[in-house]
């Protein structure tokens, strides 16, 4: 007895979205790798100077958000997003794999080390933009945000076994003789190859040759142009990424210094530390999981970003002024949780904010925004405390918080999409 086709295009787009959510269960684990390890084993252990990996590491993410959009565009009208994210997933796990066979033991090999390491970050953030381009594919049928928030649920939590697994490598304790930092890339790269694979061979998750697109005329930079007027007139899309640009900023530099923070008010040893810190990231998921069981729509979606925005800057700001360790934890999981569930709700959010057939491009533009926020965040908080005249972690911690809250205004003049007639079923509402 064969199944009916309704019956079939469900079990379809069920498979399709598990490919889908693969791609974030394992991508985490180079993200968690790259400080853990990475940056330890290249500053530490091959003694490059902190500035200079610094500065390597910045132009790897300035040119994944210069390129992005124009990298996207192309992918979008020539119907190549599978291409182009086979071509930076495999590109990004054959020089994390590399790494830990180069020679570093002159200045010309840490170089080369160098240079492998910020290439194969550039295309693994280019292979995450494309990727990120097809989660209205992938939603077909269900809802969008929801999707988003079990895909990034998923992440935290293979990204502490992805860590797991490189801890108990590196120590020796999986392969004998086979110990130290500099082997950390290397099951983090096979983790996301693995990962990855169900997605290059999903044929639903990606454009069809058949499916033509209005390309607009003019130049390259021109198209793009014109797009962002067209979101910006029915959406007014600045202002959500303007309001991103906040939030991103606030985001990334809690999680650069709130490990600081905590052992400087608690002292902790850094077992504790790591402990607490893998709860943080389980609370996350818990977050993300929350909105994904929610499925909000519309107004629903609005109303949780700007709600968990609100929290997380007075989350933050309480954080800085408890000292008891069962405070920190809490308001510190406070912290995990609703983060965890704005990002998946604002990435879902943006997904519907621009053209369908033009996600890659829109991906491209979130990209870049994020891309120069993880800059900011990173610079604003010794910047806060210098400016206070002193060294108080509790300083820049506040100052996160009160940089979140002027997120607030900023998204609660965004337009969420209205889907009519035959597009809700795309968008999940």
């Amino acid at each position: 007895m064969h199944a009916s086709p309704a019956l079939n295009a469900l079990a379809a787009g069920r498979r399709t979205r598990l490919a889908w959510y693969a791609y974030d269960l394992g991508n985490t684990t180079v993200e968690f790798a790259i400080p853990l390890y990475l940056t330890r084993w290249i500053v530490e252990d091959l003694g490059v100077a902190a500035w200079v990996f610094g500065l390597a590491s910045a132009f790897s993410s300035w040119a994944i958000g210069l390129s992005g959009p124009y990298i996207g565009v192309r992918a979008d009208e020539r119907h190549e997003r599978r291409r182009w994210f086979t071509a930076g997933a495999l590109i990004a796990v054959l020089l994390l794999a590399l790494l830990a066979f180069l020679p570093h033991d002159g200045i010309a090999t840490v170089a080369l080390v160098l240079a492998v390491s910020v290439t194969a970050n550039y295309f693994f953030q280019l292979s995450s933009l494309i990727y990120n381009a097809s989660m209205l594919t992938a939603a077909r049928g269900a809802n969008v945000v929801s999707v988003s928030s079990v895909g990034i649920g998923l992440s935290y939590l293979g990204g502490l076994l992805g860590i797991a697994i490189i801890y108990f490598l590196v120590s020796g304790r999986l392969v004998p003789g086979v110990s130290g930092r500099a082997y950390a890339a290397l099951p983090a790269a096979l983790i996301f190859l693995v990962c990855a694979l169900p997605s290059f061979r999903a044929r639903r998750l990606w454009q069809r040759e058949a499916d033509a697109i209005d390309v607009p005329g003019g130049r390259l930079h021109r198209r793009i142009g014109e797009l962002w007027r067209e979101s910006s007139r029915q959406y007014r899309a600045g202002w959500f990424l303007a309001g991103f640009f906040v939030l991103n900023s606030a985001v990334m530099g809690l999680t650069l210094y709130l490990p600081l923070h905590v052992k400087a008010v608690t002292g902790v040893d850094e077992t504790m530390l790591t402990l607490m810190f893998a709860i943080v990231v389980l609370t996350s998921a818990v977050g993300a999981g929350t909105v994904a069981l929610m499925k909000p729509v519309g107004k629903t979606v609005r109303m949780i970003i700007l709600v968990c925005l609100a929290l997380f800057g007075v989350n933050a700001i309480v954080l800085s002024t408890v000292r008891a360790i069962p405070l920190v934890i809490v308001f510190t999981c406070f912290h995990g949780m609703l983060s965890g569930a704005l990002i998946p709700t604002v990435r879902g959010a943006f997904a519907q904010t621009f053209r369908s057939d033009y996600q890659a491009l829109a991906f491209g533009l979130y990209g870049a925004v994020q891309r120069v926020s993880m800059g900011l965040g990173a610079a604003l908080e010794p910047l806060a405390v210098a400016a206070a005249g002193g060294t108080a972690t509790a300083v820049g911690i506040a100052a996160m918080g009160l940089l979140a809250l002027v997120g607030v205004p900023l998204f609660s003049r965004w337009r969420f999409p209205v889907p009519a007639g035959p597009a809700a079923s795309i968008s999940g509402q």
